[in-house]
């Protein structure tokens, strides 16, 4: 049986499990395929050398399904974050660099980045069919990637203790690194923290976004030779699918007013 609670998120809540292991334990409703996508994904990313939390097994209680992982300590850089109260630079730098090594690696048999896109795409809510259509075509003309992408990589997703770890898998894909890194943008751009979140963390994003963002794509378009265009390319299949995920509302009708200016402005080819 797993112990006290020591952590939640959108998703899951964190246990203790033993020595040197917790529990991330979802939430009813979780799809059993979307965990057994992060346990996967996530021993293939542990053994090609990325720093991450082992997944060493599955496990059911009742109605919900868990990973036990290797224990790690330390605090999200998200968290980090709002304790500084200069400005974001160095994080911001510290968070490409860790993206760029992640893109530097190729791990077969992962789930394909287009193809995750094209799907979500074709389901994504709040944009009619003709819109779809236009953002599937778009889609397929950008270029193909075999590289190691998070798939929802933000400064909550990394950890800062006696190392530099990179959390949840449960998206990872094979794909170019542009896509993901214009995830990023998007989600530094538009998303919001958890409900559960302190006040503060809330208010410092607000504050802060544009800058981290800003300084996050100057370091790293420096680390891995990628240009802004490059990444800007990307950015309206990568919202459109961001629709169908369990996101608040408002920022949902952000992003599908962030897609209509993109698609006015030929398909996207410009900002």
């Amino acid at each position: 049986m797993y112990g006290q609670r020591i952590g939640s998120g959108r998703t899951a809540e964190i246990f203790e499990y033993g020595d040197g292991r917790v529990l991330k334990l979802y939430y009813a409703g979780m799809p059993e395929e979307q965990v057994e996508a992060e346990y996967r994904i996530g021993r293939f990313v542990c053994q090609s050398g990325v720093c991450s939390p082992m997944p060493f097994e599955r496990v059911r209680y009742d109605d919900r399904h868990g990973i036990v992982f290797a224990r790690i300590d330390g605090v999200t850089m998200l968290a980090s974050l709002t304790r500084q109260p200069g400005a974001p630079t160095a994080e911001a730098e510290r968070m490409a660099r860790l993206h760029s090594c992640i893109h530097g690696l190729s791990i077969p048999d992962l789930p394909s980045q287009k193809a995750h896109l094209a799907e979500r795409i074709r389901h994504a809510p709040l944009l009619a069919d003709e819109e779809k259509d236009r953002i599937a075509l778009y889609l397929r003309d950008l270029p193909d990637g075999d590289r190691l992408c998070h798939g929802d990589y933000h400064p909550d997703n990394i950890m800062l203790g006696e190392k530099e770890w990179i959390i949840d898998w449960m998206t990872g894909m094979s794909g170019h690194p542009a896509g993901d890194v214009a995830r990023t943008a998007l989600l530094l751009q538009f998303g919001t923290v958890p409900d559960e979140a302190p006040g503060e963390v809330a208010e410092w994003l607000a504050a802060m976004r544009i800058q981290l963002l800003e300084a996050y794509l100057q370091a790293y378009t420096g680390y891995a030779g990628t240009t802004s265009q490059d990444i800007r390319r990307w950015m309206l299949p990568v919202a459109a699918a961001r629709l169908c995920e369990w996101i608040p509302e408002a920022e949902k009708e952000a992003l599908a007013a962030f897609i209509r200016v993109r698609i006015r402005e030929d398909g996207g080819e410009q900002i």
